[in-house]
């Protein structure tokens, strides 16, 4: 199973190494991609080295302070500033430096085929997310909790910005199924910066900067989405787990965030209506 390298969580900027090493892999989850995702971590690192050094040049001078604690206050910023340059172009080093960012088609190019992912992500952390409200609460149900179960309320709920047909949204769950852990957490925090934000913008903004406050936070989240999508045990699939561990994206041994408290929620209204009508294909024989 491919195991996440982030790097040390707990080191200057270690949350946010970890933030676009999970990008990467969401973008490009199969372990052949490993040259698109250095590709990516090396681009959004020359950028931010870019971004360092136009602020490099808004810096206060030390020798024109007019005071000691001016002149302190300025030689701070320097030391400060040079700290997060030397980790960035760590970082940017690491994923192969200008060698890789000369073979990557560039930031703009990036952004615009992780916006194209979205709808997918958000459809395989949804069949993740709806067989996990199944097999907590309604083990009633005919042929329990199961992926063409999720997929048949999909496809009749017709929620925004998901595919509407089983084809698309089977695609969607089959592609980003290794990191369905993650795209559900993300589709979680999505919906919460919606609720509470009226336009896409604002939602984007929120969510941008609950990633970047409380990442830790996120990665417990996964991680329960994790050890449910590894451990339950599809109906009708003879000992085979929800997410196959052999393709799945692990997180290291290395875990220092809280556990992620509470249970998912059952399903109500429409949902719980559209599961009991669910009816498993019958075998051909």
């Amino acid at each position: 199973m491919p195991v996440l390298d982030y790097g040390h969580l707990l080191a200057p900027g270690g949350l946010y190494r970890a933030q676009i090493a999970i990008r990467a892999v969401m973008a490009w989850p199969d372990p052949a991609d490993e040259e698109s995702r250095r590709e990516y971590v090396a681009t959004v690192m020359a950028k931010h080295l870019a971004d360092l050094t136009a602020e490099r040049d808004t810096l206060p001078d030390p020798q024109t302070a007019k005071s000691w604690e001016e002149a302190i206050k300025a030689i701070e910023q320097h030391e400060e500033w040079m700290a997060r340059h030397d980790t960035v172009k760590e970082w940017y080093e690491d994923a192969g430096g200008l060698a890789t960012v000369s073979m990557a088609p560039g930031f703009n190019s990036f952004e615009k085929e992780m916006q194209k992912r979205v709808n997918a992500w958000f459809a395989a952390g949804l069949v993740l997310k709806l067989v996990r409200r199944m097999a907590a609460h309604h083990s009633d149900l005919p042929g329990g909790a199961s992926i063409n179960k999720a997929v048949f309320i999909l496809e009749r709920v017709k929620l925004p910005n998901i595919p509407r047909n089983s084809h698309d949204l089977r695609r969607a769950w089959k592609t980003y199924k290794p990191v369905a852990h993650f795209c559900a957490v993300l589709l979680d925090w999505f919906t919460i910066a919606l609720t509470h934000n009226d336009s896409a913008e604002d939602v984007g903004h929120v969510l941008e900067d609950e990633l970047n406050e409380n990442f830790m936070m996120f990665l417990s989240q996964a991680e329960a989405y994790l050890e449910f999508g590894l451990s339950y045990q599809l109906p009708r699939a003879k000992a085979k787990s929800l997410l196959d561990p052999e393709e799945t994206w692990i997180l290291p041994q290395y875990r220092p965030w809280p556990e992620a408290l509470g249970r998912p929620e059952p399903l109500t209204g429409e949902l719980l209506e559209i599961a009991r009508e669910y009816r498993a294909p019958i075998p051909s024989f």
